[in-house]
């Protein structure tokens, strides 16, 4: 029992911690705790569809190659493949949904904020089960180090390319917004399926080496230490791209859009009879073109 309490603080606790970072780092204006909540719930469905999309697509690759998580190769295309881009898909849909026309989508920053916070609830809920299954201290530890940075560091780069998507649309970019749409699910994708295939890659090529011996062994141990230098270096280069794009993103941050809650407009007088009617005041906030662009 106290071992689970243990796993439990473990598999959490990076989570909330990055989600308050990002929070103290919203600086031109905090995201109302409502809007946070529907992100959260919303992710719920959507890691089981992810889930499912990932057993369906596993079965149909497996029908295709013939091969299973035993071939590199397959690995390497389930991660990229499949893996990958279901899980920052549903990431992705969980963040926009409740966002998208919301008015406080006003800021640079809020596009990281809601992405970050639906890839953190995905990443607390996977790892709550991978943690507890395991019931192993070591792949807790291991997680928190690697996979929850990992999977935040994923919303941070979606949340880049979710900002710049909705100012596209404020300034009538149709072609912007569908590229960034796109680029906000593929650059994610593309640093996950690679993580993924280097992490996935060590337990065949060690159940091969038990067997092996000569050159053969030879060569499994250059793969087996190829991977984990790459996934070294994967990991690092996640915590510094992590602090660079966020803290720079926080400090460049601008309003795209009218401040949210919008002003109270004055209530315009009764006109006087025999008298010309005054011209109703011209709301500039509603005009976009008015905020900066990215």
């Amino acid at each position: 029992m106290t071992l689970s309490i243990i796993l439990f603080v473990i598999a959490v606790v990076p989570g909330i911690i990055l989600f308050v970072m990002t929070r103290k780092l919203d600086k031109k204006e905090k995201e109302s705790k409502k809007i946070l909540i529907k992100i959260a719930l919303m992710e719920i469905p959507f890691i089981i569809a992810a889930v499912i999309a990932e057993l369906v697509g596993e079965a149909v690759l497996q029908g295709i190659t013939g091969e299973d998580d035993s071939n590199l190769l397959f690995i390497a295309a389930f991660c990229f493949l499949i893996i990958a881009p279901a899980e920052e898909l549903f990431k992705f849909l969980g963040a926009r949904v409740p966002t998208w026309k919301s008015p406080e989508f006003n800021c640079k920053f809020d596009g990281i904020v809601y992405c970050t916070t639906s890839a953190l609830v995905f990443a607390v809920l996977e790892n709550l089960g991978y943690v507890l299954g395991s019931q192993s201290l070591v792949t807790a530890i291991m997680r928190a180090i690697c996979c929850i940075p990992g999977h935040f560091m994923y919303g941070v780069l979606m949340g880049v390319f979710y900002s710049r998507a909705r100012v596209a649309m404020n300034n009538g970019d149709k072609k912007g917004k569908r590229k960034n749409i796109f680029l906000a699910i593929l650059i994610p994708s593309l640093i996950h399926g690679l993580y993924d295939t280097l992490a996935f890659s060590f337990v065949p090529l060690a159940e091969e080496l038990e067997y092996a011996d000569g050159m053969y062994e030879a060569g499994l141990i250059f793969g087996l230490l190829a991977c984990l230098g790459l996934l070294i270096l994967v990991v690092i280069g996640t915590y510094i791209a992590l602090f660079v794009v966020i803290i720079k993103a926080s400090k460049s941050d601008k309003f795209i859009a009218p401040i949210y809650p919008l002003p109270k407009q004055p209530v315009a007088a009764e006109p006087v009879a025999a008298q010309p009617v005054a011209a109703q005041p011209v709301d500039t906030q509603s005009d976009y073109s008015n905020y900066s662009k990215w």
